[in-house]
Formats: C-alpha cells, sequence, structure tokens
C-alpha cells in the first residue's frame, strides 16, 4: 500500500495541514501514524478528504458529514441531499434578493454624491412595516424575537425613518424608526408577520435624501424641502412619509448619517 505525508497530502488536495488535524481530531479521518510519529494517509483516507471537501461544498455541517461517509443509509442520504438543496435555493434567494438590495443602496449613495435635498416625484414601494422606536423609546408591546427575525435580514429588511404628515406639516422635530421588507419578498425571506405591521402600498410620492450630522436626528423638519417643492408643484402631502438608511460617511471628523424619504402627495 502506498502512502502520503501530511504535507503531500495537503498539496494534492489543496487542503492546509492544520484542517487536516483538524478533521483527524473531529474522527472524520484516521492518518496512520508511522514509527517516526509523522502521519501518512493512504489512498481510502483521501477518497475521505475528497468526500469531505465536496459535502463541505454542499453545506452540510460536520456531524452531517460523518453520517455520510460512514453511518448514513440510502434513505437518509437522500434526504440529506434533499435537506442541502433546500438550503442551497434559499441562499441563492438571500444571494440574489441582497445582491439588489445593494444596487439600490448604491444607486441612492451615488445621489448623495450628486447633492441632497434634491425633490423629484415618484411611485413608491410596495413595504410592510413596523415601528420599533420613537426618538429614544423602544417599542415594549413588539414581539423581539419576530423582531430579531427581520433584523437579521439586514439590509434586504432595511431600517426606516418615518414622520407624521402633521409633523411634516409643522415642522416638528418628530421621527420614528423601524424596520420595513418589499411584500412581494415577504415570504421568500421566510418572515413572520408582527402585530402592529402596516402595509403601506405604493403611490405617488415626493422623494428625497435627508441627513443628520453627529449626535443630532433627522425629523420632520428635515423635510422642509418637501414642503417647499410641494407648495411650487401645486402638491398636497396626503398621509405619513417613510423611508430607507442608506448609511454614514465621515466628513472631517463629523458622522453624517443619510435616509431617502418617500412622501405621499396628491393634486391641490
Amino acid at each position: 500500500m502506498k502512502w502520503y505525508s501530511i504535507s503531500k497530502t495537503s498539496r494534492v488536495l489543496n487542503i492546509s495541514s492544520e484542517l487536516l488535524r483538524h478533521y483527524e481530531r473531529l474522527g472524520l479521518i484516521h492518518p496512520v501514524r508511522k514509527e517516526n510519529g509523522y502521519r501518512y494517509f493512504s489512498f481510502k483516507e483521501i477518497d475521505k478528504l475528497q468526500g469531505i471537501r465536496r459535502y463541505r461544498n454542499m453545506n452540510f455541517s460536520l456531524d452531517q458529514m460523518d453520517k455520510l461517509i460512514y453511518t448514513a443509509g440510502y434513505e437518509e442520504v437522500g434526504e440529506l441531499y434533499a435537506a442541502s438543496l433546500a438550503k442551497t435555493q434559499q441562499q441563492l434567494i438571500w444571494d440574489q434578493e441582497l445582491l439588489r438590495a445593494t444596487e439600490m443602496i448604491i444607486e441612492d449613495w451615488k445621489e448623495i454624491g450628486e447633492g441632497t435635498g434634491k425633490c423629484r416625484q415618484t411611485v413608491s414601494r410596495d413595504i410592510l412595516r413596523v415601528d420599533m422606536r420613537h426618538r429614544d423609546s423602544i417599542d415594549e408591546t413588539l414581539e423581539l424575537d419576530e423582531v430579531g427575525e427581520w433584523i437579521e435580514k439586514l439590509p434586504v429588511v432595511f431600517i426606516s425613518p418615518a414622520f407624521s404628515r402633521e409633523a411634516i406639516l409643522s415642522g416638528s422635530g418628530d421621527v420614528s424608526f423601524g424596520y420595513a421588507v418589499e411584500t412581494e419578498i415577504f415570504d421568500r425571506l421566510g418572515l413572520k408577520h408582527i402585530e402592529g405591521e402596516q402595509h403601506i402600498p405604493p403611490c405617488r410620492c415626493v422623494t428625497t435624501i435627508v441627513y443628520s450630522c453627529a449626535e443630532n436626528y433627522i425629523g420632520a423638519h428635515s423635510l422642509a424641502p418637501v414642503v417647499e417643492y410641494c407648495r411650487e408643484e401645486g402638491l398636497n402631502i396626503c398621509g405619513n412619509a417613510w423611508g430607507v438608511t442608506i448609511g454614514n460617511c465621515s466628513r472631517e471628523g463629523v458622522t453624517y448619517r443619510y435616509h431617502r424619504v418617500f412622501v405621499p402627495v396628491e393634486p391641490s
């Protein structure tokens, strides 16, 4: 029987020597110790390592890999493969939505570079939204475990400020923060509905980007340019506004935080 040293096996399979030792400690492989004290691998162990690499790329856990190599029968192997397929499909959905969310963030970030405070008309997205806090006060009635499941899906689920129509028109500093997600992808993300969650359908809006700096918060007063734009364009603000947090950056040692806001409007 031909034997291969740990360094040779590592090069042949493109696996680090430390990872080989780790698999040995876990009992996945069983190299032989020769009289010189060094580990040596047979073709049988190398075949196992190829299987481990294959199973690892299929997102199997170490326990599942151990079963697949040593103990799983025909039915159990089929079940494990089916579970791997479902997990990969879910990961693909997540990767696609993360790609789309990142592309939207980048588009908004480019607009920041061209100057904030500009207003334009658009149709808002169809979203589900839940408030988490009003200014500095957290809503203690929320089911925090369910909110936590939403938070785990950031940034596809996005941080969302909100402003009442009354606060916008009065120019107050009022603001709430919560989380929102597009309605059409809610089920695909495997999320659960939360009591107090609000469905906000698409509507005609004026959108703009607002920002805060240092320790200050954005507030309804940040939407003064929208109020002025509506006055000039003959539009009425007809509902509460919501937004999407884009991100933050530092300028001359001061942190700026940016948000896109959608303000529902109708003709005067």
